[in-house]
């Protein structure tokens, strides 16, 4: 075999997952989505108590809010367990005040900080509702959202439902940059996840906004980078099935910078690097799900290659058969993409708001944000305790 024919197939293969990842699979699913129609709705006897646990280090400036938030829900959770574990700011004399004035309220403090998963598992093991809503202090969530949550467990066969999450313009960004890319990411996210779910289960869930049968609960293994990932994707594997409610909307502002929010992407890469290689959490025995979390999950992580691959396997194409061809077509399509992400860079830096460059620039940045996680993984770095960026 040539070396223009091997560098072909190579370029083909690599263009070709990455139209897959974006354009194919999301299609896919909605044609089958259509085809099979959605499922059948589950009738709910009663909704059943929920307990709302909110991981809170260091939230005093938001965590006011988010309780009052908390409580106006329609329905309210019967209880709100608030776990301050490592605050150094009052954050729990914050919460120990509002205690006395609502009886729902109750804290959880200890000194030193252990990590999000640890702070969930103390949460899970006092809250004494039927489903265990899972929550940031800086997620606000829409009036009905437990009521939607709820719903979704009328299946019992269901043991995770996530919410929908979205992202609102910050003081930090008066043009809406880092929003406007975030906010098309998750309206893709979204689209996704309501198709895996209407077709029996979903693979992805947002840790903003989990809930989680009691009854399905398992303490989250120390050193979990990734909570809502492994609890999704244990649940999966076990035989269980993982809902996505598109009514329980959660939002909340960007990252104050674009630095800050690579940061945030490197770590979840990361965890969700370290996740991969738990065979345990794979659903090997659901061949669709297994499909599922392949195309939507696995592949993901291996986009920066396949990007930088395909790019340099058509540059060896073309220069061994300069022809016009197909292949320069791709290279042009190619260097047109990455001259996007180049001007959705300036325009980053000089606070100009073009929503085409500017998300061309989101997703190479983040496939760049793998690169640098794998990195992160060689050099050993610790994941468990991060510096909480600012609101």
């Amino acid at each position: 075999m040539s070396g223009y024919t091997v560098f072909a197939w190579l370029t083909a293969i690599m263009i070709g997952l990455q139209v897959y990842d974006y354009v194919l699979y999301p299609c896919v699913l909605a044609l089958l989505v259509v085809f099979r129609g959605r499922r059948a709705a589950v009738v709910i006897p009663s909704r059943p108590s929920v307990s709302l646990i909110i991981c809170a280090y260091n939230e005093a400036g938001v965590i006011g809010r988010k309780i009052e938030n908390s409580l106006a829900l329609d329905p309210p959770p019967s209880e709100i367990v608030i776990v301050a574990d490592g605050s150094s700011d009052g954050t729990d004399l914050a919460v120990t005040q509002l205690a006395k004035v609502h009886d729902q309220v109750k804290l959880l403090f200890e000194p030193s900080r252990s990590g999000k998963a640890a702070a969930m598992n103390r949460g899970a093991m006092i809250a004494s509702g039927d489903i265990l809503l899972f929550s940031d202090a800086n997620a606000f969530y829409a009036r009905g959202a437990i009521g939607a949550l709820a719903d979704g467990f009328a299946d019992p066969n269901v043991s995770v439902v996530s919410g929908s999450k979205t992202v609102r313009d910050s003081e930090h960004e008066p043009e809406g940059l880092l929003s406007a890319s975030d906010g098309l990411y998750w309206r893709y996210e979204t689209f996704i996840r309501r198709c895996e779910s209407e077709l029996g289960a979903t693979v992805a869930s947002v840790g903003e906004i989990l809930a989680v049968r009691g009854s399905d609960w398992r303490e989250i293994p120390a050193n979990t980078v990734n909570d809502d990932a492994w609890i999704t994707m244990t649940n999966l594997s076990r035989g269980r099935d993982v809902r996505f409610a598109s009514e329980a909307v959660s939002w909340e502002l960007p990252s104050g910078s674009s630095v800050e929010e690579r940061i945030r992407r490197r770590r979840i890469n990361a965890g969700r690097i370290k996740l991969l290689g738990q065979p345990e959490v794979w659903p090997w025995r659901r061949p669709i799900v297994l499909l599922a979390f392949v195309s939507h999950k696995v592949l993901r992580l291996a986009l920066p290659f396949l990007m930088f691959g395909g790019m340099l396997f058509n540059v060896a194409v073309v220069l061994i058969h300069p022809a016009f061809g197909v292949f320069w077509v791709t290279l042009l399509l190619q260097f047109l993409a990455f001259a996007l992400a180049a001007a959705g860079y300036v325009a980053d830096r000089t606070k100009r708001r073009w929503k085409l460059a500017h998300l061309a620039f989101h997703v190479v940045q983040s496939n760049m944000t793998v690169l640098g996680a794998i990195v992160d993984i060689a050099r050993g770095h610790q994941f468990t305790l991060w510096k909480k960026p600012s609101r």
